[in-house]
């Protein structure tokens, strides 16, 4: 099975072609945050195109699109809940409807610190544990927690950040 992955960031958006736990491409976009999201998803678009063709694939072949984005997200509705200085518009895209449109793709969506625990979770310094947490730190820093092998998120998608979202 093949899925396109991006992780939003404040300073790159970095996309990658993967089969199981293999990239088998990737390519990395300055971010333009400030712009807003809205200008970034053409080229993003383009992006993955290049990739799957690279790798003799098309994006409809895939099997879905995950986004890691730094913010709180409703992963029910695949909407972006906030923003936290970076991607203003965030919270009025359609990411559902832009991925099936631009991509063919249905989408997946998760908070950016939330994606990173699970990775180290299921195959990283995290192995073997059921209680973790994660903190991240890149443009913002991001927290994450995982309490017997399950994450914390909550009614409102709030549990396990601690103190937010923020830009550092």
């Amino acid at each position: 099975m093949i899925t396109l992955a991006a992780d939003i960031g404040g300073t790159r958006i970095k996309l990658a072609l993967l089969r199981d736990k293999s990239v088998l491409a990737r390519e990395t976009l300055d971010a333009h945050s400030y712009e807003g999201l809205a200008p970034q998803l053409p080229r993003m678009a383009d992006a993955f195109e290049r990739l799957c063709g690279a790798a003799g694939t098309r994006c409809t072949d895939c099997a879905a699109l995950g986004v890691a984005f730094p913010s709180l997200v409703d992963r029910a509705s695949g909407r972006i809940l906030s923003e936290y200085g970076k991607y203003a518009d965030a919270p009025q895209i359609d990411l559902p409807r832009w991925a099936h449109e631009a991509l063919g793709l249905e989408l997946v969506i998760e908070n950016d610190a939330r994606l990173a625990l699970l990775g180290e979770w299921k195959a990283g310094a995290g192995r073997g544990r059921d209680n973790l947490v994660m903190v991240t730190l890149g443009t913002g820093l991001g927290t994450s927690a995982l309490m017997e092998g399950r994450l914390v998120r909550g009614k409102h998608g709030q549990a396990g950040v601690l103190g937010g979202h923020f830009t550092v």
